[in-house]
């Protein structure tokens, strides 16, 4: 009971200070849009009246906007008309008040500094607000990683209206721009975004930049979650990127699983069975000391915002650094709960769409988002997708820089086939060319995709090699596990005669 009464005193204690304001400051600001009719203008435009604590002066402010707003001119006498026919004129203490502010300052010389000051303490006042809906939040949350997701979204958001952007000549840009341009010219290397991993797409993209929201989409199976994890792959294990891996999905076990046999060419059927080779074991154990190193973060939290997602890439960037985030997938993220019903799905998504975009940008990392596709029914799996058929909103496409959508051209009739041959479509790329495949080939049973030119041949024999030392050892294996101890990642394995493929890259 004690206890209670303590808690509810540090609450009130909150409440019954005085907000920060002066009122000296809000009087002279005033009484420089009298004098000054050519400053009025500049002031107004970067005030509002809840920057004024005193109800009196808020009433004069808006007295002032409705002149600007009318294009009349605003001074001592076109203020008082407006506040009479406003019917406020007695509210802020007649004319006796209006005439004390207009002579408060000799001159509106010094309006910046009782801007500042006015302003300071607005943003005080609104820090003070959001702080006190916090706490009172804090008291009945029963979520704890959405409570600070919540209250960090609402610091964030307080900062940037704090921080308004002005225009800005274009020139100003013109001018970054020409020395970005000097500078690729010197060095065509020195500007690319994250390689992918796959040639022909680095070739036409330059690498995925920073701000970029980039989607993966594609029917059920296609391999969406494998081809993004294998551009995830290649940027942290071949190019020491840290990237951040959202799995609504999948759990972060079954990731790892997938990861782990897909770098080290080893099908996961195999290592699940336990019918793995001696060189499948050195294989899967140099894999596993190369993600010891890796900077791939995990999270396989279900139905999460993107509030909370971002609030999760800010810690991790302030201590690990980050450089690339994958989402798997949009539709199973959660949107504001204030929407509602499934009839408002399609505005939840396109929120969660632009979320992301504002999400890249604020973070200034490309973000990898993957998407499902409409049903459309019929032979669906071998039928080109198009942007149309972006499942669930129309906003995603317009989001989003780069589009890429999987499928397969050709139905595969030999479901034992080493590979399968896919096509990933550009959809949309906005910064380049578009509406172009580039042929792939799928090999399912190492969960990888490679270019259909032989590009990463390298992984392809390494899985060749190991599907044919399986063969010959099988009648072997059972005796070789009875007589050889398994290795654990930690631990080196026993030397081996065969050939390990250390570059993926061919």
């Amino acid at each position: 009971m004690a206890e209670n009464s303590k808690n509810k005193a540090n609450k009130s204690v909150v409440s019954a200070r005085v907000l920060p304001y002066s009122r000296e400051a809000e009087q002279s600001l005033l009484g420089c849009i009298l004098l000054a009719d050519e400053v009025s203008m500049e002031i107004l435009s970067n005030l509002s009246d809840g920057d004024f604590y005193i109800e009196q002066h808020k009433k004069i402010v808006q007295a002032m906007k409705n002149l600007i707003q009318a294009h009349s001119p605003v001074d001592f006498v076109t203020v008082a008309d407006e506040l009479d026919r406003l019917g406020v004129m007695n509210e802020i203490g007649g004319i006796g008040y209006l005439s004390e502010v207009n002579s408060i300052v000799p001159s509106s010389a010094n309006w910046k500094y009782y801007f500042e000051i006015v302003k300071r303490h607005s943003t005080n006042r609104s820090l003070i607000k959001t702080a006190t809906e916090i706490m009172e939040e804090a008291y009945s949350a029963e979520d704890a990683e959405k409570m600070l997701a919540s209250a960090e979204g609402k610091i964030y958001k307080l900062s940037a209206q704090s921080a308004p952007g002005e225009l800005e000549p274009l020139f100003n840009s013109i001018s970054e721009v020409w020395g970005k341009f000097e500078q690729i010219q010197k060095n065509p290397d020195s500007l690319k975004g994250i390689p992918t991993g796959f040639r022909t797409l680095d070739k036409e993209t330059n690498g995925f930049h920073a701000g970029e929201l980039i989607i993966i989409a594609g029917r059920p199976g296609m391999g969406k979650t494998s081809l993004a994890m294998n551009m995830i792959e290649h940027a942290a294990l071949n190019e020491n990127y840290s990237c951040a891996v959202f799995s609504l999905e999948m759990s972060s076990q079954s990731l790892a699983q997938r990861s782990i046999c897909s770098v080290a060419g080893v099908p996961m059927g195999d290592a699940l069975k336990g019918k793995l080779t001696q060189q499948q074991w050195q294989s899967l154990w140099k894999a596993s000391q190369g993600f010891s190193q890796a900077k791939i973060f995990v999270d396989d939290t279900a139905n999460i915002t993107v509030d909370q997602m971002l609030s999760k890439c800010r810690r991790l960037k302030s201590k690990h650094g980050l450089d690339m985030v994958l989402v798997d997938y949009i539709q199973l993220m959660k949107g504001d709960e204030k929407r509602g019903s499934q009839e408002n799905r399609q505005q939840e998504v396109a929120d969660i769409s632009r979320g992301l975009k504002l999400m890249a940008r604020e973070l200034e990392v490309p973000v990898l988002a993957l998407s499902q596709l409409k049903r459309t029914g019929g032979n669906e799996v071998n039928k080109k997708p198009q942007l149309s058929d972006l499942r669930e909103s129309g906003a995603i496409e317009q989001d989003a820089d780069i589009v890429l959508m999987i499928y397969k051209p050709e139905a595969e009739t030999d479901q034992n086939a080493p590979s399968t041959s896919a096509a990933v479509y550009v959809a949309k790329h906005r910064n380049g060319r578009n509406d172009f495949d580039i042929n792939m080939d799928w090999i399912g049973e190492i969960v990888r995709f490679r270019e259909s030119d032989g590009y990463s041949m390298a992984l392809t024999k390494q899985f060749e090699a190991n599907q044919q030392a399986k063969k010959e050892r099988e009648m072997q294996r059972l005796d070789e596990r009875d007589d050889q101890s398994i290795p654990m990642p930690d631990e080196a394995p026993p030397e081996t005669d065969e050939v390990i493929i250390d570059n993926f890259e061919g």
